[in-house]
């Protein structure tokens, strides 16, 4: 019935694993778990050996490193089962009904989010980190608020999706490593014409990224929405764009390259360590944008 995917990367999802078998066991269905870990030096082979002990999990380590959606797509082709359930590394389950909820929507041409939310219990430090704050105020969000934009609100740390609807997925080679992944399925989804419904069945984000990973992870994703904007594959449900492309307009992306070279390190150092306020992180997500000088070709070149 149901295919649960964990993708990791040197990463213990075992309180994970084991909440999601003991639902399925208490819901009496066909299930499986697959967790693949994507580092091939991985240090969780024992407990990886450990998780292959449960009844319908088998959890191994890649020979080779496939990256992000390389992982996600090996596990979808070893998945036996006509519904996928796909979970970021670091999502915990604190709702008993989670599966429960998921089975009640699962339905051929129907793509499901859940949502997210943050562990209560973070430490405090990790409360006043940057990546947590961004979380806090940009991607939580009720059932209500993502179904106004279904597929702007897409992401991928909790979903529901049919398999042969993700087997039919293109690849977009402008994506490498971390970034926009969820932009370009959600953008698949919409010209496919397949219907995402957005619901409240969170999963908890167990862990958040140390700032200066986190900037350094943004860099790369503003690098991944340059070769996108290049390509003609975005339009104005991505907020960054619309707003770049209006200060391109208006000549404006002259003085951002001007001001990321004059203040973009002192910025970033600023934000890290002193928890800028997130309207400031935007500004250096445009600056830093424009320091790679994408050219707008304009939407219509979507494929």
């Amino acid at each position: 019935m149901i295919s649960i995917l964990i993708p990791t990367y040197n990463f213990d999802p075992t309180q994970t694993v084991r909440e999601l078998h003991a639902q399925a066991d208490e819901l009496k269905i066909s299930f499986e778990i697959l967790i693949v870990d994507d580092d091939p030096n991985s240090g969780m082979a024992a407990t990886y050996q450990k998780l292959n002990e449960l009844t319908n999990v088998h959890a191994f380590i890649n020979p080779k490193n496939l990256g992000r959606r390389g992982n996600r797509d090996y596990l979808a082709s070893k998945a036996r089962f006509d519904f996928l359930l796909f979970l970021d590394e670091d999502a915990l389950i604190c709702n008993r009904n989670f599966l429960k909820t998921y089975l009640e929507y699962a339905k051929p041409n129907l793509v499901v989010c859940g949502g997210v939310e943050y562990c209560l219990n973070l430490p405090d430090a990790q409360k006043r980190k940057l990546r947590y704050r961004y979380g806090i105020f940009r991607e939580v969000k009720s059932a209500s608020d993502r179904n106004a934009r279904p597929y702007a609100s897409f992401i991928t740390f909790n979903f529901l999706i049919p398999k042969d609807i993700y087997l039919q997925l293109p690849i977009h080679t402008e994506i490498l490593g971390y970034g926009y992944e969820d932009t370009m399925m959600g953008y698949d989804l919409k010209y496919r014409f397949v219907p995402v419904l957005h619901i409240d069945n969170a999963a908890c984000h167990s862990q958040v990224d140390d700032s200066v990973v986190f900037l350094q992870k943004t860099n790369q994703a503003l690098e991944n929405l340059s070769r996108m904007i290049a390509s003609g594959k975005v339009d104005d449900d991505i907020k960054l764009y619309k707003t770049y492309s209006r200060m391109q307009s208006f000549g404006l992306t002259l003085l951002l390259r001007i001001l990321y070279s004059l203040a973009g390190n002192f910025l970033a150092d600023f934000l890290v360590r002193n928890n800028g306020p997130l309207w400031l992180y935007d500004v250096y997500r445009l600056m830093y944008l424009s320091t790679i000088k994408p050219e707008i070709t304009g939407p219509g070149a979507w494929r």
